[in-house]
């Protein structure tokens, strides 16, 4: 038997190894001559194609990742393992948005992306091959090509998007006319201008013009915007990419790698964002209008308005970052300080001071029942003249008619601003406040009479207003306490406690002094307490009593927010206080697991007490029932000044009757407002108990604002 020939065998292999590389090398030669070269580089920086003067960039990575499947996102399933999810889905927000613009373009957005994969018989995949690995969202609201910018009629956006192998040779292939005409048949109208494909879509108004550089793919409404991107690829130097703006390197990536480097995340799951929001023709008229400084029916808007001016928003940088069961929010706002109030940019310029040096002892006397604190470096003296120029004329003159009857360190007052100069030098440019659920005090006195009684029923919270005190200003503030326990009458106090500071142990040797007057909204009384480095002021002496106590919590046992008993939210304020910076000007801290009881309160209160004007809208309307009730049943006075002391004060035959208009002139109201209020409070629970914590810490200087906030899913 005859052995085959090996050479021959050698040589048949050898021949369809060449020929089987003839064909590939081939294919790989007509796909990079009609199709795309698959040896090509890919870009280094999408972010560098991108102009810095667009009005708003909005990058991603990794986008595919965060869906399973499209269109759920991953940390929709963390959202539905908290607890109040889904009431807060049920209610009025989560139907409200089932009704949105937004929402709608989501529907059409995924059933657009199924589609893709249908015609495409699973070769196209949108998540995978178009904007999974690296998406941007950049364009224009304004036109700079007049003087002075004017709003654009329809906003120049493009899309900058890392694509796969498949979009590239799909762009190539739509720029045969062969393709072209099977994509007319089926309802698309593409045609090629050069290297781009002009693209028609059904209905729209503009044509999209897209254009592949390397693994880029441009899609724009506005063809010079794509050319600007071009000439940044190109390498022009009359343009300069957004990535290497400061506004972009300062409060996107220096803020996200220190967010980083804190909590050891690499890589990091962020939205990044570039915004300038008065470019935006809907927030400028927002900014117009609010905060309204003048607005007679909110003291807390006015008092709003002197902090912020949304006028001055020049950029907001940042990034948006998704952690484990936790969200975060870090970046920078860039202001015109310009714009800014002469109380502005002294809050602005506030000392330089480390945080344990100011805020740590803050920290300390926040007892951890506390729902809510905040603590701000800011002139004390400017925050409360801001304060009294929000209060209505009215207010601010019957309070200075008051001071004027007394005296302060054995001197006569002017009024309102003479007293706050005179407490000016004892304060340090520091202020805090603390927020707790209203627990009234229901201690009685030998003859069984409660100590603080309440008239003026309110669930409003107790809340505790904190001042930092100079090596000297003890003496200044005592002289205060010294001034409303004299005079105590004159002010429309009744009577005068004082609190003791007792524990299990033993008892502290200060004291808070107690001001008392059932009118008083919640709580009846007004409270304070000088210690050498703090005065603290409340509507609550018990609260006062309960920050001493974790003040001295090595000899009371107490617990503050930094040392909480609860582990998890020991967990949870640790993961807070890691990320605090060394220079820090404000923080305001959240508890939503303590801010339930306090929503609580308030659906009884308006299903119990429905009866019962709300406060606010009480002193909105003090003004013009005095008047319409002395005209009809006082007509022999002509002014209230006129009426005997004993008829206007509480209690009062004058005073009773305008109480019994303003309840009458409720009842007709309360209606309507007892039931949204209701809906609204209840929206408001169900996000409380979406939160284990929260913090918002701010940075200041005259031309910005740095920020971070973190909020913390609370899970079943």
């Amino acid at each position: 038997m005859a052995k085959p020939k090996p050479k021959r065998a050698r040589r048949l292999l050898r021949n369809l190894g060449i020929a089987l590389g003839a064909i590939v090398l081939f294919l790989l030669l007509f796909i990079a001559a009609f199709l795309f070269n698959p040896f090509e580089a890919s870009l280094p920086e999408l972010r560098d194609a991108v102009p810095r003067g667009v009005n708003y960039f909005v990058r991603k990575e990794r986008l595919a990742e965060d869906f399973a499947p499209v269109p759920t996102p991953k940390f929709w399933s963390v959202l539905g393992e908290t607890r109040g999810f889904d009431e807060l889905v049920q209610g009025r927000i989560g139907q409200s948005w089932k009704k949105t613009v937004p929402d709608k373009l989501l529907q059409q957005a995924v059933a657009q992306i199924e589609q893709v994969g249908k015609d495409s018989g699973g070769f196209l995949d949108v998540m995978r091959d178009v904007i999974g690995t690296e998406l941007i969202i950049a364009g224009y609201e304004l036109d700079y090509s007049q003087s002075p910018p004017r709003p654009l009629p329809e906003p120049w956006w493009c899309v900058y998007t890392r694509v796969s192998w498949r979009v590239k040779a799909a762009f190539g292939a739509a720029g045969f006319g062969l393709v072209q005409g099977q994509l007319r048949d089926s309802g698309l109208d593409v045609s090629s201008d050069g290297d781009d494909l002009v693209v028609k879509l059904p209905g729209a108004a503009q044509p999209l013009v897209l254009r592949r550089y390397l693994d880029l793919l441009m899609i724009s409404n506005h063809k010079p915007l794509i050319e600007s991107s071009q000439r940044l690829i190109d390498g022009s130097r009359e343009e300069e990419p957004i990535g290497q703006m400061a506004a972009y390197t300062d409060g996107v990536q220096k803020r996200i790698a220190r967010w980083a480097d804190i909590n050891d995340a690499n890589p990091v799951n962020v939205l990044e964002f570039v915004t300038e929001p008065n470019a935006f023709d809907g927030f400028r008229r927002f900014a117009a209008g609010w905060p309204n400084p003048q607005n007679r029916d909110s003291m807390n808007e006015r008092v709003l308005a002197t902090f912020l001016n949304l006028k001055g928003w020049q950029q907001v940088t940042g990034g948006l970052i998704f952690g484990d069961a936790a969200l975060v929010a870090t970046g920078q706002l860039n202001l015109n300080s310009k714009q800014h109030t002469p109380f502005q940019s002294s809050f602005y310029r506030a000392e330089e001071q480390r945080r344990e040096v100011w805020l740590d002892p803050f920290l300390d006397m926040v007892p951890e029942s506390a729902c809510a604190a905040a603590a701000l470096r800011m002139p004390s003296g400017d925050f409360l003249h801001a304060m009294v120029d929000a209060l209505e004329d009215a207010e601010k003159e019957m309070l200075n008619d008051t001071l004027r009857r007394v005296t302060f360190g054995g001197q006569n007052l002017s009024d309102l601003r003479d007293l706050i100069e005179r407490m000016r030098p004892a304060f340090l440019p520091r202020t805090g406040f603390v927020f707790r659920q209203n627990d009234p005090d229901m201690t009685r006195d030998a003859n069984g009479d409660l100590h603080v009684p309440v008239a003026a029923k309110s669930p409003i919270p107790q809340v505790a207003w904190v001042f930092w005190l100079k090596p000297n200003g003890q003496a200044v503030a005592t002289e205060l306490v010294k001034m409303l326990s004299t005079y105590y009458s004159t002010f429309k106090f009744r009577k005068v406690w004082e609190l003791p500071l007792t524990f299990p142990n033993g008892r502290l040797s200060e004291a808070v002094t107690e001001f008392t007057n059932p009118q008083i909204p919640g709580t009846g009384e007004v409270a304070m307490i000088v210690l050498r480095d703090f005065f603290v002021l409340s509507n609550s002496g018990p609260l006062i009593r309960d920050i001493l106590k974790t003040h001295y919590s090595s000899q009371t046992g107490a617990r503050s927010i930094r040392q909480m008993s609860d582990p998890a939210a020991k967990a949870a304020y640790d993961a807070i206080d890691r990320e605090l910076p060394a220079e820090l000007n404000g923080i305001v801290w959240i508890h939503g697991e303590n801010m339930v009881p306090m929503f609580d309160d308030y659906l009884a209160f308006a299903d119990v007490n429905s009866e019962l004007p709300d406060q606010e809208w009480m002193v909105a309307n003090r003004q013009a029932a005095e008047d319409t009730v002395r005209r009809v049943q006082f007509p022999a006075y002509a002014s209230k000044a006129s009426m005997p002391k004993a008829m206007t004060e509480p209690g009062g035959q004058f005073d009773v009757a305008v109480g019994a208009h303003l309840q009458e002139l409720w009842r007709k109201e309360r209606s309507n407002f007892s039931a949204d209020d209701r809906v609204m409070v209840q929206q408001w629970k169900a996000m409380a108990q979406m939160l284990k914590m929260g913090c918002l810490q701010l940075e200041l200087d005259g031309n910005f604002m740095r920020y971070q906030l973190r909020l913390m899913a609370n899970l079943r």
